[in-house]
């Protein structure tokens, strides 16, 4: 994108390959036995085991800030302006990784009230706030720059104005320099993918039996928690163009899908199941999760010499 560079760190629903299935045999061993199993009524009140190696929204705007400076100094060698990036929902990340699981769904209690399943109209407003600097497109000469084609052809431009174009743009040396699009707030990032938790766990399946009683006492028919947030229904609202608030269907569906969830402490319990497997993948993977964070500070520290005036190239 040639007017600026776009890093989506939202949108983190986490209903992928993040918390459920087997890896590593995870899935096919004996089912660890569980802790305290603790009452969650708010997602505030969730800790898991691998909380402690998740990069933080603090770092990742360090690390972009320094990727900007990379790519700023680059614009100059062409006479031109960089336009930062824009982080689209960096500061909701965290949470969203509590409110959004593949194994309990959706648990945003206020939110499910108003917005539903909350399909991101924050998202979509931050992405309208305007095009850089003035709210005006990029020149072409900015374009070449940037992206290192040309926006007519998308043909790469060796040159500008006399000058060498680095490969894939003045963007492209930011990113190959600090690879902050690398950093997310979500345990896909850990290393193998993070904890394998199989919803088949028998606890699961019971909470989730719980779950969906008390979601028929209430006129909503759904097997499971993942059924309620992925129904279609949401999805086709969605792709009809509704950013906003939504339609009283959903905020129902929500509201009591969110209400089941405390009434039988289905979030506590499946907590308590992650824990127990949460615990297994860090012991198991201790080397590789010191590695992994690391490389973070690491990656952190570079990025504090660049914005301090160090070494950009």
């Amino acid at each position: 994108m040639g007017r600026r560079s776009l890093l989506f760190v939202t949108g983190i629903i986490a209903l992928a390959a993040t918390a459920c299935g087997g890896g590593d045999g995870q899935g096919t061993t004996a089912v660890p036995s569980l802790g305290a199993t603790p009452t969650i009524t708010d997602p505030g009140q969730i800790t898991l085991p691998t909380d402690a190696y998740m990069v933080t929204t603090a770092q990742i705007k360090q690390v972009t800030q320094a990727q900007d400076a990379v790519t700023a100094e680059c614009m100059r060698g062409f006479g031109l302006t960089a336009r930062p990036t824009l982080t689209l929902g960096l500061d909701d990340a965290p949470k969203e990784r509590l409110t959004r699981s593949m194994l309990y769904g959706y648990f945003d209690v206020e939110k499910a009230k108003t917005h539903g399943y909350d399909r991101g109209s924050g998202m979509a407003d931050q992405g309208a706030a305007g095009n850089g600097a003035g709210g005006t497109p990029p020149t072409a000469a900015e374009e070449i720059a940037m992206s290192g084609n040309d926006p007519t052809t998308q043909q790469p431009v060796p040159t500008l104005d006399g000058k060498p174009v680095p490969p894939g743009g003045c963007g492209q040396k930011g990113r190959d320099t600090l690879k902050a699009d690398q950093l997310i707030i979500s345990d896909a990032a850990l290393p193998d993918g993070g904890p394998k938790i199989p919803a088949g766990d028998p606890r699961i399946v019971e909470a989730y039996a719980k779950w969906s009683e008390c979601m028929k006492g209430k006129g909503f028919e759904y097997k499971d928690p993942i059924a309620a947030v992925t129904d279609p229904k949401w999805a086709a609202s969605a792709q009809a163009g509704s950013t906003g608030p939504a339609g009283p269907d959903e905020i129902a569906t929500a509201t009591a899908d969110v209400e089941c969830k405390i009434a039988n402490n289905t979030v506590g319990v499946v907590v308590a199941v992650q824990t127990a497997y949460g615990k297994k993948y860090v012991e198991d993977n201790s080397t590789k999760l010191t590695a992994y964070r690391q490389q973070i500070d690491d990656l952190v520290r570079k990025a504090a010499q660049i914005t301090a005036g160090g070494q950009t190239g």
